[in-house]
């Protein structure tokens, strides 16, 4: 596996609520970003968002990414999938869907980690083969 690794902003944020009921709101999110480092170019994601009235939440996602990484162009979909407590414990994947990269990413596999600072900078690691 190579690494890879650098930031990211969210350049755009749209929610809607669908769904208010007792227990848990449901959110639809729509953002995209904008990469800088190993990574860099552009996505878009489609979210799912369960937030939980005691403070715990749930999400899943697509989000296409354009890009280069390590200066190899093309475009590859990220799977998100996370799940967290109210007190902080919980699980985050986000991974490369196996045949979904293009150009000279073709045969794209990973997995990117992301990190949010507690003033609001996202950092990204990603760590990949192609083949």
């Amino acid at each position: 596996m190579t690494t890879t690794a650098g930031r990211f902003d969210l350049t755009s944020w749209d929610e809607e609520v669908f769904d208010d009921a007792e227990g848990a709101k449901l959110v639809r999110v729509r953002n995209t970003k904008a990469f800088e480092g190993g990574l860099s170019g552009t996505s878009a994601a489609e979210i799912l968002q369960a937030l939980a009235q005691d403070g715990s939440a749930a999400y899943v996602g697509i989000e296409r990414v354009t890009a280069a990484i390590d200066r190899r162009k093309g475009t590859f979909v990220l799977r998100h999938s996370a799940v967290g407590g109210a007190d902080g414990g919980g699980d985050f994947r986000v991974d490369v869907v196996p045949g979904s990269g293009t150009g000279e990413l073709a045969g794209l596999r990973g997995e990117l980690a992301i990190v949010r600072a507690d003033d609001g900078e996202h950092t990204y690691t990603l760590e990949y083969e192609l083949g």
